[in-house]
């Protein structure tokens, strides 16, 4: 029989999270330490529910929401200053050894609870299609729901070689990126960050993102940059931040943030000076990152959500996400 647990705190869920996530693949987003993150910083304690399902003692499923009005949303899906989205899927953390039918009465077991509490309405918005819940829900009556395509989010399977990912690409592409990385990398134009370089090369990331687009100036407040520092800064077992640069005359042009886990390079932001535009200074260091990728022996590059050209421009192929209203 299963039970539905709503803990007052994170902490007090913290370790069974913890445990939950060492056992299993998942997104950073539906992590303890981004869970917590978002709350801390973007909602009222009363709204958030840290919920636990569990079977005897034992946590089969495990996820944050979060209250607004009359509806209940995953927690991160909520837009935050001034309508910005921050939060790219949404979904349960799982245990890794349930079949769909279990996976189906811990969704039954939440919806019962949330009614329970006088919930009218479940929103839960960017659920992939490969996930365990959209697989549960899609089919399943478990109570009058609307499922309708949301975004779609590009990715590449990592190929095994280099050479083998130029075959992906048309052949101007191919020729273009292939004669640019090579002479970047002999003139050492590429860079990562490093723990002694790490301030000064956010605060150079967060310039170059402002500086490519008004509308990633509006994005990025100061509010939404101390946002991203902490999420630098977060204690993460299963994922870690990556900066990485392209320089071209001493000076720093293009820059991408990433998250790097479980066999995963999500690309997470970028930034680039618009005066090398020319150059295709975002597109050459986003080819050099599926690179690096490929050396690394990563399963998934993973551009995140948005339709943005570049991401077909590099062979990438969409995860349809949806929007499930119950």
């Amino acid at each position: 029989m299963l039970h539905v647990e709503h803990f007052d705190s994170f902490s007090s869920i913290q370790s069974a999270w913890e445990s939950l996530e060492n056992k299993t693949t998942h997104y950073p987003f539906q992590a303890f330490w981004y869970q917590k993150l978002f709350a801390e910083k973007f909602c009222k304690e009363e709204d958030v529910y840290s919920l636990g399902v569990f079977e005897n003692e034992k946590l089969l499923a495990v996820g944050g929401f979060e209250r607004v009005e009359d509806t209940v949303l995953f927690l991160g899906m909520k837009q935050v200053l001034g309508g910005q989205d921050l939060t790219d899927y949404g979904d349960l953390l799982f245990d890794p050894g349930l079949n769909d039918e279990q996976t189906k009465e811990i969704w039954q077991a939440i919806i019962a609870y949330l009614k329970s509490l006088n919930v009218k309405q479940l929103q839960l918005d960017f659920v992939r299609e490969d996930s365990k819940t959209f697989t549960a829900l899609k089919e399943t009556q478990i109570i009058s729901k609307d499922v309708m395509k949301q975004e779609v989010a590009p990715y590449l399977i990592v190929p095994k070689t280099w050479e083998e990912y130029m075959t992906v690409l048309p052949r101007h592409e191919r020729h273009e990126i292939k004669r640019k990385i090579k002479r970047f990398e002999e003139t050492e134009s590429f860079h990562f960050c490093s723990q002694a370089t790490l301030e000064k090369d956010f605060e150079e990331f967060i310039r170059l993102h402002r500086l490519s687009d008004p509308e990633k100036n509006k994005f990025m407040s100061d509010e939404m940059k101390n946002f991203f520092w902490q999420i630098v800064m977060a204690g993460k077992k299963n994922y870690r931040v990556d900066f990485c640069f392209l320089n071209i005359d001493g000076k720093c042009v293009a820059s991408i943030m990433s998250l790097i886990g479980q066999g995963k390079a999500l690309l997470y932001n970028s930034g680039f000076d618009p005066e090398y535009r020319y150059l295709s200074v975002g597109l050459i260091l986003h080819a050099y990152l599926v690179k690096k990728s490929i050396e690394q022996k990563l399963q998934i590059h993973d551009f995140l959500r948005g339709n943005e050209r570049y991401k077909y421009d590099l062979g990438a192929k969409d995860m349809q996400l949806y929007k499930i209203v119950i």
